[in-house]
């Protein structure tokens, strides 16, 4: 079995057994006063403190405070990176919808940001765990035509990930101890 879809395999037997009771989207409280830097850097480390139990609702304002950071400072250099604060700790709570909602936003309003391979590929893997099978594809195969110079073993791994995205999780396992033996 190849590291990446083992990795993947791994994750979404993660992803399967923790739900989040968020809803999906970028629904999240948002703060009607204008969120500072500092203020950030104070929700970062108490996450951090709270670690390895930190409350969903200490996320899910996490999520609202970078959110409504980059409502009031879109151009500012920082606020690509505080999105992608957001949907990782959306993706924290498994609130997957809500990450990729956050990765497409990234995606579209900051083209050129420096983490956009890794939010692709995450884009395309929680679709595949959220069982969009065509978006997951779909995802995939942008993922592989936006990094064209990517090494055959990545290609191949993305590859097989896009042929095992129709499969459930019991027939993937399946399918990889069937060609293990």
């Amino acid at each position: 079995m190849n590291k990446l879809t083992f990795v993947f395999l791994m994750g979404l037997v993660f992803f399967s057994a923790c739900k989040s009771d968020s809803k999906n989207g970028e629904d999240v409280n948002e703060f009607d006063e204008r969120i500072e830097l500092s203020q950030l850097d104070s929700i970062r480390a108490e996450l951090q403190r709270a670690m390895p139990n930190v409350p969903i609702n200490s996320y899910k304002k996490a999520i609202a405070m970078h959110l409504q950071f980059v409502e009031y400072n879109a151009e500012d250099a920082f606020a690509p990176v505080a999105l992608d604060y957001a949907q990782g700790y959306a993706e924290q709570i498994q609130d997957l919808r809500t990450s990729i909602s956050i990765i497409n936003r990234i995606l579209a309003e900051y083209p050129d940001y420096k983490g956009k391979q890794m939010l692709m590929y995450n884009k395309a893997t929680h679709h595949d765990f959220l069982r969009d099978v065509e978006e997951a594809i779909a995802a995939y195969e942008a993922y592989l035509k936006e990094f064209p110079n990517l090494s055959k073993t990545e290609k191949a791994e993305i590859q097989d990930l896009i042929r095992l995205a129709p499969y459930t999780l019991e027939e993937r396992i399946k399918m990889q101890s069937e060609q293990a033996n």
